[in-house]
């Protein structure tokens, strides 16, 4: 296994623990939000709201116009991590940008940018076919 490979699999677990742990916080009413800010007397930023929710409606309208355009297709659950990722740091950036969130918001962005990059990396096809009959 490449080193790539090795770090992808180990930025899935972690957010993937992340996930798990905030999900079962709120049963017991603590709201968790990223990377490890309990919010009990504050509310949850308005620019991480409005970022999560542009991400999904992106990531709808990605796969979407793939299925408009390729019909139905089997994706790998890494793929939908991927473009998922991709579309919140899009969001993310212009959102806390128009905002004018804290600068510290930005290592959000560049954390999630930086995962979607490594997934992308680790996931591409290593070699093409280029004399294969289709």
């Amino acid at each position: 296994m490449t080193s790539l490979r090795f770090v992808s699999k180990l930025l899935i677990f972690g957010l993937t623990l992340w996930a798990v742990g905030t999900s079962i916080a709120v049963l017991f009413d603590v709201t968790i939000y990223f990377p490890f800010r309990i919010a009990e007397d504050i509310d949850i930023p308005y620019h991480r709201w409005q970022s999560a929710r542009i991400a999904i409606f992106l990531t709808f309208a990605y796969y979407g116009v793939v299925h408009l355009i390729n019909g139905s297709k089997e994706v790998y659950p890494v793929h939908f991590l991927k473009v998922f990722l991709f579309a919140v740091s899009l969001s993310g950036f212009i959102i806390v940008r128009k905002s004018g969130a804290p600068a510290m918001e930005y290592a959000v962005v560049l954390f999630f940018l930086g995962t979607a990059t490594i997934l992308h990396l680790a996931t591409r096809a290593r070699f093409k076919r280029y004399f294969t009959k289709k």
